[in-house]
């Protein structure tokens, strides 16, 4: 009898094992790989009705694998992404712009290259979004959208004052002193940020001296540098634009989100943005968007020279995979941005799609514009302060925020450039 009580007691517990290791087992097999992901798109900002739901949409469909996001605003995540990378605690997947910046991530071993672009998985990405962030062939993010900045207008303020789009600098510069005599902001400027000043820097440059200047001063070419007539062009007209009272007051200390509110709202009559603002003025005042919003590409310099299909541009939003994240990061990464249901939404949402074909879902007609001018592009310089390494891009923000500032001239903004240019990237 004792001997059968505790073959029924061994039974038990053995049981009792089986089934706690078992359910462990289970557990185990069940519990999901977490990918932490941090991106820009905050409730106010115009990628927030594509890409939240999106991942809640991955994070529906699948059982193994989950994404944990983080939404920073824009100027906040600059700063936390490089504290985070410094410490060694990046998130497993990161907003980028490529460029320098994430160059300096691949040389520091921060990021990995996304091999699967080049399979299958990367067969619906429109080949150009790669651009940014390919170094020595190899891909280092998953583009989200493309990116065009182009000169926004208020049709029915031109219109009031019998004024057409300015299609040449002398053109901009007449309309600005129209609007400034009847009180009405010209150009709506909110500089505090330095990147929306960098936006004009950019485009004259181009205007002055087409794709060459800069690229010739980055490569370091002989003879070239960052006080090409170019650059001091470029400077100059900045500062007659101030003078002229194309920007009105104050727009030093004016954030990006004052400037989309003023022309938004009709108080400015212009403004430099990209694309992606458009999305932005329809939650500011959903009627002016619609029904008196307009886009035309940077005014020429000279009427007979420049290139008009030239404009800033790149990758809107992409993303990059941390060196240490789980291996399942990268496809995961992949099927979230490259969806049929992803492209959509960006069309839908008056964004333009990374994705093949998306571009005929786009029904907004300005956005179609844009899409359009982007796609006739020539050349589309990416922005400096992410194609430049981090140093250098903080000097060339500095110099283009005191240009506009009147603190500085033109030669000496192009002098400070091309020091750190060549303390940074080398003599030539």
């Amino acid at each position: 009898m004792k001997k059968t009580r505790k073959m029924i007691l061994f039974c038990t517990l053995a049981l009792s094992m089986i089934l706690t290791l078992s359910a462990g087992h289970v557990e185990a097999r069940q519990s999901p790989t977490i990918i932490t992901m941090w991106h820009i798109a905050v409730e106010s900002d115009s990628f927030y009705s594509v890409l939240p739901p999106a991942i809640e949409r991955f994070n529906a469909t699948h059982t193994d694998v989950q994404i944990e996001a983080q939404a920073i605003q824009n100027d906040a995540f600059k700063t936390q992404i490089q504290v985070a990378i410094a410490a060694g605690e990046q998130p497993d997947i990161f907003m980028t712009w490529g460029g320098g910046l994430l160059q300096s991530y691949v040389e520091g071993g921060v990021v990995r290259d996304i091999p699967e672009l080049d399979t299958d998985l990367g067969a619906n990405f429109i080949a150009g979004g790669f651009a940014p962030s390919t170094f020595d062939g190899k891909h280092y993010a998953v583009p989200a959208n493309l990116a065009g900045v182009f000169l926004y207008y208020n049709k029915d303020l031109f219109e009031q004052f019998d004024l057409t789009a300015p299609a040449t600098w002398d053109d901009l510069i007449s309309s600005c002193e129209t609007f400034s005599d009847n009180g009405i902001i010209p150009i709506a400027l909110g500089n505090v940020n330095r990147w929306t000043g960098s936006f004009w820097f950019m485009n004259l440059v181009l205007r002055a001296g087409g794709s060459e200047p800069f690229m010739n001063a980055y490569n370091r070419v002989e003879g070239a540098s960052f006080t090409d007539p170019a650059f001091i062009e470029a400077g100059a007209k900045i500062q007659e634009a101030v003078e002229a009272g194309c920007f009105g007051e104050g727009f030093n200390g004016v954030d990006y989100p004052d400037e989309q509110l003023l022309f938004g709202t009709g108080l400015a009559a212009m403004e430099l943005q990209g694309d992606w603002n458009y999305a932005g003025l329809l939650n500011v005042d959903a009627e002016i968007a619609e029904n008196s919003v307009d886009v035309v590409p940077f005014p020429l310099l000279d009427s007979e020279w420049g290139d008009p299909n030239a404009l800033v541009g790149g990758t809107g939003q992409a993303f990059a995979i941390s060196a240490d994240a789980p291996a399942e990061a990268n496809v995961a990464l992949l099927e979230l941005l490259g969806s049929d249901e992803f492209g959509l939404a960006a069309a839908e949402n008056g964004f333009i799609p990374a994705l093949k074909g998306f571009d005929q879902n786009i029904e907004v007609p300005i956005v179609q514009k844009m899409a359009s001018l982007l796609g006739q592009a020539s050349f589309v310089q990416l922005a400096y302060d992410q194609f430049l390494p981090p140093e250098l891009a903080q000097v060339h923000l500095d110099t283009t925020q005191q240009l506009f500032g009147l603190s500085t001239t033109p030669e000496e903004a192009a002098d400070a450039t091309e020091a750190a240019a060549a303390e940074i990237l080398g003599a030539e």
